[in-house]
């Protein structure tokens, strides 16, 4: 069972659709600036619901960034809290994710951002210290779908990113080469590393064939916005 209809949601329905032992939520609210408590209440009271039912397996999809003390935004307190509920049930599985990139037309995702702003020719301000984890969704799938395959243990918590956290003038530079356009930058000293387990995730990468080599985030930029532009 899929809920939701965003671009996690999307990719996972070929495999989980049909399944009825799995309720993969992908549902809720995505933009890390939201500070609406009605948005987020609608979230909470959709996730118990789903928990309170008949389940054998809810997946739920936190963020990579809740081990960052310093992300104490509502957004971040509320996935915290959203975590700590599903994990704390029998059937709950959460997958921490990273910066996912896919074809869709959600202007506040990282990297449709920073296309549009580059494209555009705007001044774009980038945090010189903050690093971001560039991850395909096709490969979220990949290993989301090796993970729950009943081939070893599922981790209550597990992330599923890349190796490869990267400064954001790094991501910046791969987009300018990709693009073939200069980004008008506004640069400022702040901004933190993204501190990520991806044992796990590197190693069922290796079981499935996955590569995760250093050029991974420039393929997976060049993938989804290389010529044509597509959104």
């Amino acid at each position: 069972m899929i809920v939701g209809s965003g671009l996690v949601a999307r990719a996972f329905a070929p495999l989980f659709a049909d399944d009825a032992r799995t309720v993969i939520f992908a549902s809720g609210v995505s933009n890390s600036s939201e500070t609406d408590p009605a948005a987020f209440a609608r979230e909470r009271a959709m996730l118990a619901q789903y928990l309170a039912g008949d389940i054998t397996r809810l997946v739920y999809f936190g963020s990579c960034n809740v081990v960052n003390p310093l992300q104490d935004s509502p957004y971040f307190r509320h996935k915290r809290a959203m975590e700590a509920l599903v994990a704390a049930h029998p059937a709950g599985i959460v997958l921490r994710l990273p910066q996912v990139v896919g074809h869709t037309r959600n202007p506040n995702t990282l990297t449709n951002f920073l296309r549009d702003r580059i494209l555009a020719g705007d001044p774009l301000t980038v945090w010189t210290r903050a690093c971001r984890n560039l991850i395909d969704i096709d490969d979220v799938v990949r290993i989301a779908a090796q993970l729950l395959s009943g081939a070893g243990p599922v981790p209550k918590v597990a992330s599923i990113a890349s190796p490869w956290s990267l400064p954001m003038t790094e991501i910046v530079d791969l987009f300018e080469s990709v693009l073939g356009r200069r980004a008008q930058i506004i640069a400022v000293d702040r901004g933190e590393e993204m501190l990520i387990d991806t044992a796990l995730a590197e190693r069922t990468a290796r079981d499935i064939g996955l590569d995760f080599g250093p050029d991974y985030p420039l393929r997976v930029i060049h993938k989804y916005y290389g010529q044509p532009h597509e959104s």
